[in-house]
């Protein structure tokens, strides 16, 4: 057992509450330690934090890194022991007896190689018989120096060396072949996905290629597990065995229902090497489709918010950071970095386990709170702003699906330059030029799935900007001049009756108009200008409009067209 894993599976028994595991160590205490305390450490290598602070400020108490740990009592000075130097741990019960009443006092004196440290009366706030066994247990690792070294809790694949991706890509590799000894269109699509989401460099792209060209020359799976293994010298790699284990349940996901996963022997199999159990598994296809009905369902930032924080408690209970299930990015495109960013401007931006380095997204009120919200209410804007996250998503997507469209037509130029080079050469290359053939016909629908899936998300982008009901009052208000009548008809043109469902009936609200879902891409376009050119979503002009058309409606309702 390692360091990581010793440390993740007991400190927070035997320290007990105040017990932070990374990578959910909240960033105020983080700082607060590292400041205070512990100068010299990097807060990517912090595996524990026991705050022992009264406000929670995590300026007192205890730190546990991979190599060694810090404690900070209460008005003294902290001590830095590193873990090669202990020796052992000794709980010293010191029983006085005042009045004929028996007092117990605890001494803990840590032994190491040049010191003895006497912590007696400076862990009145911990679980003292606790912080002995937990440091004799990491004393006991000392003899096994490749243990005890720092890894990285919190970096996404995208930051890791060029080398690492490649591996991890090729094991994702080795399972679309498992089938049918072939990789097909929407495969290939969804791997070269995320191969732009990581950043995998043009060479080692290359590499890659070579290797989906190449099937008879595949590296055996387990090898290149065991390989992954040994460059995770930086990283805990139960990390990265559970995000390995998602992108390789997304694609089976392709083909087969999620819940059908363990049908598959490449998968059980592969369970039993990475010793994921059946809850993180649960867990982990969550996560995927968590991700996939934020866009499936269209869900606002309110219910995103909560899907996630959903996700959070799931996964605490599981015992699995959500860093593992995020590190090579969202399933529905986002790299690290992009859901990181997304989560912040929702308030949740500690909540994946990355660095916080984005801010939320601000809102100037120039005018009273109160006021303003009320306008966006009554204009609209209020249910605009809710869908920031999903539009924040959907240009990640678009832009992940172009730069993967432009990794594509490289593949197609380079086997159709083969492909007239087979040719050149005569018959003799009838195998080859089959081969190269059949490639590019592969290559030429995945760039067929990443298209529909830009043009599919440039839709859905454009749906986040429009009011998914429509306010017929706002709109016969602000169109009531007969210049605007061909763009009323042609709001009016683009939606579409409410569906109300009673027990196995269905009728149309005439009363609810929401948005038509065969739209083109061009008519949502031509929609959204129609919408600016009449000011729908203006504070003045459309609130006015819905207060001005709402009397208006009234009188005519009470009088009549008199």
């Amino acid at each position: 057992m390692n360091i990581n894993t010793y440390l993740k599976e007991y400190a927070h028994t035997l320290l007990g509450d105040g017990t932070h595991i990374a990578p959910n160590v909240p960033d105020k205490k983080l700082n607060g330690a590292i400041k205070n305390y512990a100068e010299d450490a990097l807060p990517e290598h912090v595996i524990v934090l026991y705050d022992s602070t009264l406000f929670k400020s995590g300026k007192e108490g205890m730190l546990f890194l991979g190599d060694r740990f810090y404690f900070k009592p209460l008005l003294e000075k902290p001590i830095c022991v590193y873990y090669k130097d202990l020796q052992r741990v000794d709980l010293d019960r010191e029983v006085t007896y005042k009045n004929d009443k028996r007092k117990e006092k605890l001494h803990i004196v840590m032994h190491t190689e040049q010191y003895d440290y006497s912590l007696s009366d400076k862990l009145a706030t911990y679980n003292v018989e606790g912080v002995v066994e937990l440091l004799n247990g990491i004393a006991a690792l000392k003899d096994k120096e490749d243990e005890l070294i720092n890894v990285s809790q919190v970096t996404p694949l995208a930051d890791l060396p060029e080398t690492y991706k490649l591996t991890y890509l090729k094991i994702l590799a080795n399972f679309t072949f498992v089938d049918d000894q072939q990789i097909d269109a929407q495969e290939y699509s969804e791997l070269m996905s995320l191969v732009t989401r990581i950043h995998l460099s043009s060479d080692y792209r290359l590499q890659l290629r070579g290797y989906l060209s190449n099937p008879d020359e595949h590296t055996p799976t387990i090898a290149l597990i065991d390989e992954l293994r040994d460059l995770s010298t930086t990283l805990d790699f139960s990390i990265v065995e559970k995000s390995l284990f998602k992108d390789l349940l997304y694609l089976f996901k392709l083909k087969r229902p999620l819940s059908a996963w363990f049908e598959n022997k490449f998968l059980e199999e592969l369970k039993e090497v990475l010793s994921i159990s059946r809850e993180e598994i649960e867990l982990i296809s969550s996560a995927i489709q968590s991700d996939e009905d934020i866009l499936t369902f269209r869900k606002n930032d309110s219910e995103i918010a909560k899907s996630m924080k959903d996700l959070a408690a799931k996964a605490a209970a599981v015992g699995v950071p959500l860093t593992a299930i995020y590190l090579s990015g969202s399933v529905v495109g986002l790299s690290a970095a992009g859901l990181t960013s997304g989560l912040a401007s929702l308030g949740m931006g500690g909540l994946l386990g990355f660095s916080s380095m984005f801010t939320g997204i601000g809102v100037l009120v120039v005018i009273g709170v109160g006021t303003y919200q009320g306008l966006k209410k009554i204009t609209g804007m209020k249910d605009i702003e809710n869908n920031k996250q999903r539009e924040f998503m959907l240009q990640a997507i678009i832009r992940n699906t172009q730069q993967t469209l432009n990794c594509l037509l490289e593949d197609i130029n380079e086997i159709s330059n083969r492909l007239v080079v087979a040719i050149q050469q005569g018959n003799a290359n009838s195998e080859k030029i089959n081969q190269l053939s059949n490639m590019l016909q592969m290559l030429s629908q995945s760039a067929q799935f990443s298209a529909d899936k830009q043009v599919h998300s440039q839709k859905e982008q454009i749906i986040t900007q429009l009011p998914p009901k429509l306010s017929t009052v706002r709109l016969d208000e602000l169109t009531s001049k007969p210049t605007y009548q061909k763009l009323r008809d042609y709001v009016y043109a683009c939606y579409t009756p409410q569906p109300i469902q009673l027990d196995d009936l269905t009728f149309s609200s005439e009363e609810e108009l929401v948005l038509k879902e065969t739209l083109t891409l061009e008519e949502l376009e031509q929609l959204h200008e129609s919408f600016q050119a009449i000011g729908y979503f203006e504070m003045s002009g459309g609130g006015l409009a819905e207060v001005t058309g709402g009397a208006k409606r009234l009188v005519k309702n009470v009088f009549g067209d008199k």
